[in-house]
């Protein structure tokens, strides 16, 4: 019998999916070095697949894949094997579990068999996945980049491709743009009733609709809509339109249905009916508050659905989209590059966005670097935010700072040891420090985190934007580095509008040498300190009376404008 066909009592077992049984029956009659490659691949399968498993077992099985993979000498059950292991990874990676260490090991063997796999669209498919939990994206965009020249272009590479790129330095504007437009090719055009003529002399108010799969868990973005809904112009009749499934409704998505005039659930249906839905209420004004990240709905936008349709909040770079009439922005994060979005720029006064705040009693507390001795930096940012160029100007920093801390925490679950490997290799491992990121964590415990910290380092060229707003809430500034167009200016628009341009870095040696110097004068930071804490509730980033005012304001100017034209 073939070494590459399982036997027959083997195949019926898994095919009754009896897996404790499989495991048992494998077990009793083979052993690892008899086992053969085929055989070692199903047991790792069947420990992965058994009701109730623990860690243990998972670990088991990552071995029995790792076995079946050398065995099979890069055949056919080696690309298995090695695919059910990063799969497996990714399912411990997702509950938090620090078995997650084991991507280490996919990427050795994925390393070893690339010569073999390399135009593998399954191999290469698992790769990029393995590669965001390895905090790769040089390697990620190399794989993304092979497959859309060797099967051209697809809406979920396109994608994981423009984010990729976003999160890197390789990018102008105007190459956003460019492949934006290509990209949005893809969409088809869905049907949709022709549009009436709008009376604008009528008493009928506006119908805005908001877009979101995000109306749940306190996601970034409900931080930014709690209080603008309310204090929306009572011109508006607003719509809070939720792409979640009903069965990840949550408290969130409780306290949104009661803030919006109408809500209504969209999460189930098809594209073709969230359009039909949105044109049977007569949405005047849609706003997509995703863009292309997950559980979006994009490609409907590339039909006229609504009046007005704009890109807000979500997704700081163009759609590529030509039926997106506006992107909603502030003359901080959009300058010159403004010709190469396809929606035309709207600038608020001030900023884009403006917080509502957290239920967490603000305090000033002492200095942390004067009680412990040294400074603590900290970025609470997503992992995959932290490029080569970011991390090397922080060992810089840290390698200045004599005796100096760096903690991190992020929302994305990873392989910790791969990053902390880029620390460890500059003598800097025990300067790092990586916080558990888990959903049993209490919000307001997130926020006490930062009690530890002295000064916030701010990513680039993707810049933090809710955490950089809490850092503020909580006192603690925040270094920042200009950026080239609306997604590396986040930082910089919400620091103007603190009146803490003096953070804002021209430079990677600049920005060094600002975290080194508000090192080395901690009188000075203090005071920086006690000025947020004073003030910063006072600033743009949290008067979200004003910014109500401006937005409706500036959505009546732009709708009439628009309405005229149809």
């Amino acid at each position: 019998m073939s070494n590459n066909i399982l036997p027959p009592k083997l195949k019926k077992l898994y095919e009754e999916k009896r897996f404790s049984d499989l495991i048992l029956e494998i077990e009793s009659t083979t052993s690892d070095d008899n086992r053969s490659a085929i055989v070692s691949n199903l047991l790792g399968v069947s420990r992965a697949s058994i009701k109730g498993r623990t860690d243990r077992d998972v670990q088991y099985s990552l071995n029995d894949f790792e076995s079946a993979f050398y065995k099979d000498n890069f055949g056919d059950i080696s690309l298995d094997a090695l695919c059910n292991h990063i799969k497996v990874c990714i399912e411990v990676g997702k509950k938090e579990s620090p078995l997650v260490r084991n991507f280490l090991k996919s990427e050795k063997m994925y390393d070893a068999a690339n010569d073999k796999f390399s135009d593998n669209d399954k191999f290469l498919l698992h790769g990029i996945d393995m590669y965001k939990y390895l905090v790769n994206l040089k390697k990620k965009i190399a794989i993304l980049e092979k497959m859309i020249e060797k099967n051209s272009l697809t809406k979920s590479i396109g994608i994981s491709y423009i984010l990729a790129q976003m999160y890197l330095n390789n990018w102008t504007q105007k190459d956003f743009y460019k492949f934006s437009k290509d990209f949005s090719n893809l969409f088809k055009k869905h049907d949709s009733k022709k549009l009436d003529k709008i009376n604008l002399l009528s008493n009928k108010k506006i119908k805005i609709g908001f877009l979101s799969p995000d109306y749940n868990k306190q996601h970034s973005i409900t931080y930014f809509l709690k209080d603008l809904i309310p204090k929306l112009s009572n011109q508006f009749t607003s719509y809070g339109l939720s792409l979640l499934e009903k069965k990840k409704h949550d408290d969130t998505t409780n306290i949104f249905q009661g803030l919006f005039d109408k809500w209504e659930d969209l999460g189930e249906l098809s594209s073709q009916e969230i359009i039909n839905k949105i044109q049977e209420l007569d949405i005047h004004i849609l706003i997509d508050l995703a863009g292309i990240f997950s559980h979006n709905k994009i490609e409907i936008f590339n039909t006229r659905i609504c009046p007005l349709q704009i890109n807000w909040l979500g997704f700081n770079n163009t759609t590529g989209l030509k039926e997106v009439d506006y992107i909603i922005a502030d003359k901080n994060t959009v300058k010159e590059e403004e010709k190469f979005y396809t929606e035309k720029v709207i600038k608020l006064p001030n900023i884009w966005n403006a917080h509502s705040g957290f239920n967490f009693k603000r305090s000033l507390r002492p200095l942390p670097a004067k009680k412990k001795g040294f400074i603590t930096f900290g970025s609470f940012n997503n992992f995959m935010k932290l490029t080569d160029e970011t991390i090397k100007n922080w060992i810089k920093i840290l390698s200045k700072v004599k005796n100096s801390k760096l903690i991190l925490k992020s929302s994305l679950y990873i392989c910790e040891d791969s990053l902390i490997k880029k620390f460890e290799k500059e003598g800097l491992k025990d300067s790092i420090k990586i916080l558990k990121k888990t959903k049993r964590v209490e919000f307001n415990e997130h926020l006490n985190m930062y009690k530890d910290i002295d000064i916030c380092l701010d990513t680039y060229p993707y810049n933090g934007v809710t955490t950089t707003f809490e850092a503020l809430w909580m006192n603690v500034p925040v270094i920042t580095k200009k950026g080239y167009n609306f997604n590396s200016r986040c930082g910089e628009s919400i620091l103007i509008n603190a009146n803490l341009e003096n953070l804002i870095a021209s430079s990677d040696e600049d920005y060094f040498d600002k975290a080194v110097y508000f090192s080395n004068n901690l009188d000075e930071l203090e005071k920086l300190r006690k000025n947020l804490f004073e003030n910063v509730l006072d600033t743009p980033l949290f008067n979200t009376k004003n910014f109500s005012l401006n937005f409706s304001k500036k959505l009546l100017e732009i709708f009439k404008e628009k309405s005229a034209k149809l």
